[in-house]
């Protein structure tokens, strides 16, 4: 158990990575359509929104797709917490006695921030509709979150779970 406790932070820090790397190059959502038709909606799409412009004959054909407010919330959140994991791989290489206590703070601003981020990955379906004008009941039936999603979405709630080993094992071991 010490050996995972030694190397929890950056396990951490990877996993938020994958989850990052995931949310980012995978589909957010996938929409079926008649048949085998698809319309995929990219992990960026979800979380900047997007523009498109197509030349017809009459002028000049603009779609704007606006991004889901928990997505990109999710998206800073895990962006925040790698920032918080790697500070926490680099301050206990610096050995100040002063950042100990405060390495514990980080951990726990790291777990809250990568569980909420894994949550907010799940909801990106209704809230991505619901920016774009889409009432809830009228959401297509077709509309599913994208796999990578689904598995950005657990990996960033196991490296959140992984962020708050060590605190829990300071707390845990100090009491007798």
């Amino acid at each position: 158990m010490k050996k995972v406790l030694q190397f929890a932070g950056l396990i951490s820090l990877a996993l938020a990575a994958v989850a990052f790397i995931l949310m980012m190059a995978t589909p957010a959502i996938i929409q079926t359509l008649v048949g085998d038709t698809q319309t995929v909606y990219a992990g960026t799409t979800a979380i900047f929104g997007k523009t498109t412009s197509t030349d017809v004959i009459i002028g000049t054909l603009t779609n704007t797709t606006k991004p889901s407010v928990l997505a990109l919330i999710g998206w800073i959140l895990i962006l925040v917490a790698m920032i918080i994991l790697a500070l926490g791989v680099i301050l206990p290489l610096l050995k100040v006695k002063a950042l100990e206590k405060f390495s514990g703070v980080l951990e726990i601003a790291a777990c809250a921030a990568l569980v909420v981020a894994g949550i907010f990955m799940f909801l990106v379906v209704p809230t991505f509709y619901g920016a774009n004008g889409v009432k809830p009941e009228d959401i297509p039936s077709g509309a599913a979150i994208g796999a990578g999603w689904v598995i950005g979405g657990i990996v960033s709630i196991v490296a959140g779970a992984f962020a708050i080993l060590p605190a829990c094992a300071n707390f845990f071991g100090k009491k007798k």
